[in-house]
């Protein structure tokens, strides 16, 4: 009953601002993020993480986003590169802030810190070590990359610059067979469309 007051909270004052993110992309992404973080929670119990923290995180994990890019046309992967560092910085400010809200009294000190410190490392790959760090890294990806929930915004030189950062930087991190065998099969997927985009 708490996770679903949580969610119902965090959509409210989180989701309604991503719209100012990312055009056509924040919004659906985060959804996508939210789900991906259950199902690789459902599919690892044995990892014995705190949920609550966990989708506190990807519900704000690029809520730093909101603001930062002209809104008229879709950002491609050099500006969002760009924007990582200050994204993150921003987003963990962002829930600093709403995590003061008598609502999370229900929450440790202990978890909105580190709801927080996973907002501000998630993209910073070289800072990813614990599981948690690591299960939010693989959900943020396997968000991105499902078709299903999210409509592609990079062109063709955006996408295969995004693939191959995937495929060599962050595949090699994942710590769960469950989000690499998902990755698999939704980058096959993602091929698919761009072949038939083209």
């Amino acid at each position: 009953m708490i996770v679903k007051r949580l969610e119902d909270y965090l959509r409210k004052k989180i989701l309604s601002e991503l719209t100012r993110g990312r055009l056509g992309y924040d919004l659906s992404h985060t959804k996508a993020v939210v789900k991906k973080i259950k199902e690789i929670l459902e599919n690892n119990p044995d990892l014995k993480l705190d949920r609550m923290v966990l989708i506190i995180a990807a519900y704000a994990h690029d809520w730093g986003y909101v603001g930062m890019f002209d809104n008229s046309r879709l950002a491609q992967i050099q500006e969002v590169i760009e924007a990582k560092a200050d994204h993150m910085e921003n987003g963990a400010k962002k829930l600093r802030g709403l995590l003061e809200d008598d609502f999370f009294n229900f929450l440790t000190k202990a978890q909105k810190e580190r709801a927080i410190h996973l907002v501000r490392v998630h993209d910073s790959l070289k800072d990813l070590k614990a599981p948690d760090e690591l299960v939010l890294m693989e959900a943020d990806v396997l968000g991105s990359a499902d078709l299903s929930l999210v409509k592609p915004t990079y062109n063709r030189q955006s996408n295969k610059e995004w693939v191959k950062q995937i495929r060599e930087k962050k595949l090699p991190r994942f710590m769960t067979d469950f989000s690499k065998k998902e990755l698999e099969r939704l980058m096959k997927q993602r091929e698919r469309y761009y072949k038939e985009n083209d």
